[in-house]
């Protein structure tokens, strides 16, 4: 899988986005679904909405933070 539309997230702090800025979202339909569902969830649940505590980022970031990942690279057999 070498999908050019995928981030190459490099850290927390670095992604780099591989796809052009005009490519409109809709070309990515599993991503315009992804988000048609979230948004018809939150109209229908707003009172379920919750802002992203900084604690929950700062451990986010703790246990993958400085991790690199490729999401373009294929996964190895192991990985599998």
């Amino acid at each position: 899988m070498n999908d050019p539309r995928i981030l190459n997230i490099k850290s927390a702090h670095h992604i780099q986005k591989t796809s052009p800025a005009n490519e409109p979202m809709e070309a990515h339909l599993s991503v315009s679904r992804t988000l048609g569902l979230l948004a018809a969830d939150m109209d229908a649940h707003p009172e379920l909405i919750q802002p992203v505590d900084s604690r929950l980022v700062d451990r986010i970031n703790a246990l993958v933070g400085q991790a690199d990942v490729d999401l373009n690279s294929p996964l190895s057999a192991e990985d599998e």
